[in-house]
């Protein structure tokens, strides 16, 4: 079976501030343009945005290895 070729995804989205390990996607995007997205970490009420790249063969793992990230991330060291 072969094996899928990585790329890298920029995943978009909301973080909570009161669970920082809640994230809801708001899309993923092909390629590396989370710098691009710096303005993206203002504060809403109640949500921080939040934009960060993940290296996966698809859309979809990239989306999961989001969530696993801000499951297991510090809020406090982005």
């Amino acid at each position: 079976m072969q094996n899928a070729a990585v790329q890298t995804f920029t995943v978009i989205g909301l973080r909570s501030d009161v669970d920082m390990s809640d994230l809801f996607i708001a899309g993923v995007i092909p390629g590396p343009v989370a710098d691009e997205f710096v303005i993206l970490k203002t504060s809403e009420e109640e949500f921080t945005r939040w934009a960060m790249e993940f290296d996966a063969p698809d859309a979809d793992s990239a989306a999961d290895q989001a969530h696993a990230y801000c499951q297991e991330e510090d809020p406090c060291s982005w």
